[in-house]
């Protein structure tokens, strides 16, 4: 990164992208080198307009090039931020954030690559209204190298199981390239309200994101949407004495927001626990019953190693919470 100037508090400066930063996200890369501003502000900067990219204006996932000028606007900038200073509405201190790091399974690790068990609950980075997230705690126990760990894809905050983050930057290029081609194959698993019938096997409903402000999107199914594919399989029939349910995998053909969520809840099978799109007074009885979360889980994902080329099969067994809560269903006999 070639500039006269660290960003300034006072003056905007033009930062020119080398190899090291070429291919990330304009929001991962002003987080990057503004370190302590939030992230919620810098998401608010690059709305305004005021981040440019060789004068024109960009949106946050703008993947940026070898070579482009940054314009970052005047910004207080922290040079250290402390994980003192890291806080929410819990008032999470350092030793919290220190022993939820240390609790989040790790599925797969190499030189590569870092491969973890997402918890449900905990968003994958900080802002929209999060002061910090799973790649925050990782970086925080993994102080020595924090620099060059790097998230390669998302979920949803609700949303537990596999999620990818690179130890190098040639890695996440070659990931993210991956994700682009659509060559990842993604599996889910998810517990849907009422039988799902055997003949419903392909969903494919345009999605339209609109989002206000800093909050969270909301999607609905409309022709004026993004294509978007998901492929459904039933795994079990449950049944208790307060309703029916169908275990079923989903595989994405797409990576549209939300997409398994608005699929299953437009073909009137929504996901139990789902507080957006969901059955709102079954979600309370299945609380009472134990269910206190969405029931999606990243399950499997099949992918291309970025330094060996050789296919990599990862799997993530279901949250405990999830597996007691289908222990306590009855079993059914598929149809």
């Amino acid at each position: 990164m070639k500039t006269q100037e660290k960003p300034n508090p006072d003056r905007a400066v033009l930062l020119e992208i080398d190899e090291k930063h070429q291919d990330q996200r304009l929001d991962n890369f002003l987080c990057s080198v503004c370190k302590g501003v939030p992230k919620s502000h810098v998401f608010r900067i690059i709305r305004s307009g005021e981040v440019r990219i060789n004068k024109k204006r960009a949106e946050a996932k703008t993947k940026l090039c070898l070579g482009d000028v940054v314009r970052i606007p005047p910004i207080q900038v922290v040079e250290k931020q402390t994980l003192e200073s890291l806080s929410s509405s819990s008032a999470v201190n350092k030793t919290q954030l220190l022993k939820a790091a240390a609790e989040i399974p790790v599925l797969f690790e190499d030189e590569h690559l870092l491969v973890v068990n997402k918890p449900s609950g905990m968003a994958v980075h900080g802002g929209s209204g999060s002061s910090f997230g799973l790649i925050e705690c990782i970086r925080a126990l993994r102080a020595e190298t924090h620099q060059d760990l790097e998230l390669v894809h998302r979920i949803d905050r609700e949303t537990s199981g596999i999620l990818i983050i690179s130890k190098k930057r040639s890695a996440l290029r070659k990931l993210q390239e991956q994700l682009r081609a659509r060559s990842w194959k993604k599996y889910y698993k998810t517990l849907v309200l009422g039988s799902w019938p055997e003949t419903l096997r392909q969903v494919d409903l345009p999605l339209l994101k609109t989002q206000a402000g800093e909050k969270e999107a909301r999607v609905f199914v409309d022709e004026a949407g993004d294509k978007a594919c998901t492929k459904f399989q039933i795994i079990q029939c449950y049944k208790s004495s307060y309703s029916i349910f169908t275990l079923i995998q989903a595989q994405i053909l797409t990576g549209r927001t939300h997409q398994i969520r608005v699929h299953t809840s437009a073909n009137k099978f929504p996901i139990a626990g789902d507080d957006r799109y969901g059955n709102f007074e079954m979600n309370k009885q299945l609380a009472r019953h134990g269910l206190k979360r969405m029931f999606l889980h990243a399950a499997r994902l099949h992918l291309v190693h970025p330094a060996t080329n050789e296919t990599i099969v990862l799997e993530a067994p279901l949250a405990p919470e999830l597996d007691s809560f289908l222990k306590s269903l009855q079993a059914v006999q598929s149809r």
